[in-house]
């Protein structure tokens, strides 16, 4: 069965980002959908997924939420952050789907 998503469209509707700040934390929601940035997703490896953005948030049948996330490219100049690896996407297609689930925390890459 296919993920359904729970919105498409985050960045025009207060109504779409409500929906998602009852998901989400509403700063990980608020600065991670809206805007394009270097962002980390500490997982329960230990490793951070550099991304740039959360795209969508899908719920799978057995009621799972998933993040579409565009990852950063390797030409981002970090390869560990305080001894946690960072994961990069691997060729220049640099979309993907992460499980919440696996997500300990969230945070910026960069001073802004």
């Amino acid at each position: 069965m296919e993920n359904q998503p729970l919105d498409d469209d985050f960045e025009d509707s207060d109504d779409d980002l409500s929906e998602l700040y009852a998901l989400l934390p509403g700063w990980f929601a608020e600065r991670m959908v809206i805007d394009v940035w270097s962002f980390g997703l500490l997982m329960v490896t230990g490793d951070i997924i550099a991304i740039s953005s959360i795209n969508k948030i899908t719920q799978d049948a057995s009621g799972a939420l998933w993040l579409d996330v565009t990852l950063l490219d390797q030409q981002y100049a970090e390869k560990e952050i305080n001894g946690h690896k960072l994961f990069y996407a691997p060729t220049s297609r640099t979309e993907s789907s992460v499980n919440v689930a696996h997500i300990v925390a969230a945070f910026e890459l960069a001073d802004t």
